[in-house]
């Protein structure tokens, strides 16, 4: 078993990133050797990419995609509102699971982005850009909900500019 300064240590220095995205008190909890840890980042890697495939064979727009709502300016659907409005924000959280399921929340109200005219948000005015670009997002590791089980990762969102 890794004692807190192996842990400290291994999580600073796996090569994805995703170690970072654990909570540590949670890691400390499972008792595991570095092998098995290892084993625990390589299984949520691979869930990591079964959600950004589904999330990216999806043809609609779905909360936690990117939108170039002005040359080079991004923000993140925070909310989809059932019908064709929507709203942006860059601060969010953004929970995605299996099947392409994705579901932001955190302030979906994002005062640097209120010049932006309410009537074009729509979905009708949103073109697919045929790119993706990488978004922080969580879920929970090895799928098991529960207290401090979450783990953040950067995956790829699809990208829709929005019609002027």
């Amino acid at each position: 078993m890794l004692n807190y300064e192996e842990l400290i240590s291994l999580t600073d220095n796996e090569e994805t990133g995703i170690a970072k995205g654990y909570s540590i008190s949670h890691l400390r909890q499972l008792y595991l050797s570095k092998e098995k840890y290892e084993s625990l980042f390589a299984r949520d890697l691979k869930m990591f990419e079964e959600i950004q495939t589904g999330l990216l064979s999806i043809s609609e727009a779905r909360e936690g995609d990117w939108v170039e709502y002005e040359d080079s300016k991004f923000a993140r659907i925070a909310s989809l509102h059932g019908g064709p409005s929507f709203q942006l924000s860059n601060k969010i959280g953004v929970y995605v699971s299996e099947g392409g399921c994705s579901q932001a929340s955190g302030c979906v109200w994002d005062s640097d982005l209120d010049h932006i005219e309410r009537s074009r948000l729509t979905t009708e005015n949103l073109i697919q850009a045929g790119d993706v670009k990488k978004a922080l997002c969580w879920t929970f590791s090895e799928g098991n909900a529960g207290g401090n089980r979450g783990v953040w990762f950067d995956i790829d969102f699809k990208v829709w500019n929005l019609n002027k």
